[in-house]
């Protein structure tokens, strides 16, 4: 992985539209995982596109490395840094941080399209949001992402429970009430893959 660091202004956007930067074959980095959420704590009202994104997408990193079955439980959350990633290389490269897109998605009314919500909202086919998918809404969900793991590391702390147990309790709690039944069920599948111990967790995500 080449990640570009001196003070060019155009550099986040070269390391977010860089393919490499957001591959399943490089492994789970602890410390550039560090380096990422601090880069984006720096300006919390203009956050930063590519560490906040590459940061969500070094955590699937490390869930694969601990099941991949738990890898493909997770490929929602790389599917939606992907659709933030289209969104800065085909509709906003003039725009420097998150919050930037999100008004200008809520000023021009597209923030609610999903794909497959567009035509029932005014966006017909061969007009320029038909296929559009909101980062709004995708970083909202992105947020459910980054609570759940909250709770993942909070079980951790507060609880001897085995660590497969502290996964399916966050998600209960955070995830499952937005989930119909169906992907409830598929998610319960992917998650009964998580290992047991918790040594082995701890190691993996923070090498203690």
């Amino acid at each position: 992985m080449q990640i570009n660091s001196n003070d060019s202004n155009n550099d986040w956007y070269s390391n977010l539209m860089d393919d490499n930067n957001f591959s399943e074959k490089d492994p789970y980095n602890f410390d550039r995982l560090i380096k990422y959420f601090t880069a984006v704590t720096e300006d919390l009202e203009h956050l930063k596109p590519f560490e906040l994104l590459a940061g969500i997408y070094e955590f699937t990193r490390a869930f694969g490395q601990l099941s991949t079955a738990l890898s493909m439980g997770f490929s929602d959350i790389t599917s939606k840094v992907e659709v933030w990633r289209s969104l800065f290389k085909d509709y906003y490269k003039d725009h420097k941080d998150i919050q930037s897109v999100m008004v200008t998605e809520v000023m021009m009314g597209i923030h609610e399209l999903n794909s497959e919500n567009n035509s029932s909202l005014g966006h017909k086919k061969n007009t320029p949001y038909y296929k559009y998918t909101s980062g709004t809404r995708t970083l909202l969900r992105l947020s459910w992402f980054l609570n759940f793991l909250y709770n993942i590391f909070n079980n951790i702390l507060e609880t001897k429970y085995p660590f497969n147990k502290c996964v399916t309790n966050a998600y209960d709690t955070v995830l499952a009430p937005h989930h119909p039944w169906l992907v409830r069920k598929g998610a319960g599948l992917a998650l009964s893959f998580a290992p047991k111990d918790r040594k082995l967790a701890l190691k993996t995500f923070f090498g203690i």
